[in-house]
């Protein structure tokens, strides 16, 4: 099992301003010009650890520290469906913000992060291929039982388009552009997969295939990552929307950023 990040649906279009400030003292945060990525980088990190650990109850979004996953598939190459039906992912909210820029001008922000994740868990497991025959001797493979992935250092990059908007409130915000975010990510340290009640007609196979996954995990990750990456960085950046949506810009950027608005 890889990371994957649900959030509960908002209540309107933008969290609300105000409860967002029962869980942060926004004048207390720091003030950043935009050149300045080391203090970009300190302001996002500090504002993203105080989401994850407290949430925003009065928006209905629980802490994703530890993160609870519940009743969600994924089709991996036409080949398998795996559901998570009940887990849990920590390590999160410990997440290294190594890098943190904003071009004002070109609209694009980039960060890099580094993380060691663990992800736990009920799941069911339905996959079918020819190719199995050759190895396993059938073609169908199920299984129903726990399963666990442990990544240590995995380096991801961001690079996320967003809009210089203006409210109705008269207010200046930061709006990412969510579904034209590019990613990249690396395993600088191996993943380690454990799991039961893997069968293959009437034989439970879970240690082979747990041996098989350890010892090409690069091949695991390369083939079977990228739906639950997709997924995984899709709500991580909603949930970080939930501060730039609600906190006006002047309250962490220094810079008048009234001439840069979008129509």
């Amino acid at each position: 099992m890889h990371l994957i990040i649900l959030l509960k649906s908002r209540k309107g279009n933008h969290a609300n301003f105000v409860d967002l400030c029962q869980n942060m003292i926004i004048e207390d945060l720091p003030k950043c010009h935009l050149d300045d990525s080391e203090c970009l980088r300190d302001l996002y990190e500090m504002v993203i650890k105080e989401i994850i650990e407290n949430g925003l109850p009065e928006q209905d979004v629980p802490p994703m520290e530890p993160m609870v996953i519940e009743n969600v598939t994924f089709n991996i190459h036409e080949v398998a469906n795996l559901t998570i039906v009940e887990g849990m992912a920590k390590g999160i909210k410990e997440c290294i913000v190594e890098k943190f820029s904003i071009n004002i001008t070109a609209g694009i922000g980039h960060q890099e992060n580094t993380c060691d994740i663990s992800v736990e868990g009920h799941y069911i497991m339905e996959a079918f291929s020819p190719l199995f025959k050759n190895f396993l001797g059938e073609e169908y493979m199920h299984g129903n039982g726990y399963g666990k992935s442990e990544t240590e250092n995995m380096h991801l990059i961001f690079d996320f388009p967003f809009n210089v908007i203006q409210h109705d409130d008269g207010e200046i915000y930061i709006k990412c552009i969510y579904d034209l975010i590019k990613y990249d990510y690396e395993n600088r340290e191996k993943v380690v997969y454990a799991a039961d009640n893997i069968v293959v007609g009437d034989e439970d196979i879970s240690e082979l295939m747990v041996e098989m996954m350890n010892e090409n995990w690069r091949i695991v990750m390369s083939t079977c990552a990228p739906p639950f990456m997709d997924k995984s960085v899709e709500s991580y950046f909603k949930f970080v929307g939930f501060f730039f949506d609600s906190v006006p810009a002047r309250h962490y950027i220094i810079e008048d950023l009234s001439p840069y608005l979008k129509p």
